[in-house]
């Protein structure tokens, strides 16, 4: 009787090509980003996350509706902090959003 071989494929080599790579490519940069400006950002903003970068505009987002009011009112810290990133030197804008669905 033949030997079954074992098709687990390594998936941190997985390279999709296309649309879909080009995906891969921003979410890996955005959690490259989020890990940096999580140890960079003021504890009670720790919840956010940067979530789209358009427009000189970065687009955060949270569960707590709490931590978005207070990253409202602190527009200038965040757009400072950002500018401390080379990749995020041309933000020009700050957004906070709000996400209440539960997954």
């Amino acid at each position: 009787m033949p030997s079954k071989k074992d098709n687990t494929t390594n998936l941190s080599n997985f390279r999709p090509k296309g649309k879909l790579g080009a995906l891969f490519a921003q979410a890996k940069t955005f959690n490259q980003l989020n890990d940096q400006l999580f140890e960079t950002l003021p504890e009670d903003l720790k919840k956010l996350s940067l979530c789209a970068l358009k427009n000189n505009t970065a687009t955060f987002v949270t569960h707590d509706q709490a931590v978005a009011f207070r990253a409202q009112k602190q527009h200038d810290l965040l757009l400072n902090i950002l500018k401390d990133f080379e990749a995020l030197s041309n933000t020009q804008k700050v957004v906070i959003k709000v996400d209440l669905k539960e997954y």
